[in-house]
């Protein structure tokens, strides 16, 4: 074996190599890409079906604003004059219950976890919108109110650079609730104050 083929042997295993390292870094960051995707998807539709299990049961329901995102004020009966449950939001520690993570503090926010220090990738709260269903007739007043749209958007940003910029991507979750025990409440209280 000359020195020229063990060079030309050096060179080709050299390029093999390197392309086996920068094609399996690319499945890596992927792979941790789409693990975080995860997290926040299952985040995502667990937190909201929580808020609907917490909506179902309240008799009167205020929404307000705190921190730019909506608040959510629960009462366990009509005449209630505090809260029983407050959902709130805030953008790094996401949704919370009685100012604490939801399901009695178990589901927590997934800004901390693998692939998610030291600038990989930031998970935050881009949005979190409460709306009522808009009274296109004026009979269907009450029972529109007592239809609610919730809307929350989570964000991620990636350590993928496009043009020198950091990627964003966006995960929506949508769900309309129907509150049952609000609306027959407040149709009693209505029925109640037209008879007297």
């Amino acid at each position: 074996m000359t020195l020229i083929e063990m060079a030309a042997v050096i060179v080709v295993t050299g390029i093999i190599g390197l392309g086996m390292t920068l094609g399996t870094r690319g499945v890596l960051l992927h792979y941790q890409s789409d693990s975080v995707r995860q997290d926040l998807r299952q985040y995502g539709n667990s937190v909201m079906r929580e808020i609907v299990q917490e909506l179902n049961v309240a008799q009167k329901i205020e929404v307000d604003g705190l921190n730019g995102f909506s608040r959510i004020k629960l009462y366990r009966f009509y005449n209630g004059l505090t809260p029983d449950v407050v959902i709130s939001c805030h953008q790094r520690d996401g949704i919370q219950v009685n100012y604490d993570a939801p399901a009695e503090g178990h589901l927590k926010f997934p800004s901390i976890g693998p692939y998610r220090n030291s600038g990989q990738r930031t998970v935050w709260v881009k949005d979190f919108v409460v709306t009522s269903e808009p009274d296109s007739r004026p009979g269907l007043g009450i029972f529109k109110q007592s239809y609610l749209h919730i809307e929350l958007t989570l964000s991620m940003d990636q350590d993928v650079f496009i043009n020198g910029q950091t990627t964003t991507e966006d995960h929506y979750f949508h769900r309309g609730a129907f509150l049952g025990h609000a609306y027959i409440m407040k149709k009693l209280s209505n029925d109640a104050s037209t008879i007297s």
